[in-house]
């Protein structure tokens, strides 16, 4: 069974980064960022793979540490390792889409 993902809505606040859930199932996740200039998500680290691409806009993509990133934009994509801190600031207006696999709130018996 194909499920359609509906296209991006432009869901931003002056307060602080916005995220959405577009897709959750016990395999992934499929997550959107709107993030005004500025703003950011500070370093974190998952037990999980991350595969980021910015749908809009362009940024810092940090990896390890603030010292170390690639930037972005819009059609760009980074890959992040299982354990790897990561977390991004935009320069611009940003949409940042990201695939994390596997679930990390999910227990899977593979």
């Amino acid at each position: 069974m194909s499920l359609k993902i509906y296209p991006v809505t432009e869901s931003f606040s002056l307060e602080k980064p916005v995220s959405e859930k577009i897709l959750l199932t016990d395999n992934l996740v499929v997550v959107h960022f709107y993030l005004k200039a500025g703003q950011k998500i500070p370093l974190h680290a998952s037990k999980s793979e991350v595969f980021v691409t910015v749908l809009k806009g362009k940024g810092k993509f940090y990896y390890g540490s603030e010292n170390s990133y690639e930037m972005l934009e819009t059609g760009e994509s980074l890959y992040y390792q299982p354990e790897e801190p990561h977390g991004f600031e935009a320069e611009e207006d940003m949409i940042v889409q990201a695939v994390i696999t596997p679930n990390p709130q999910k227990n899977l018996n593979l």
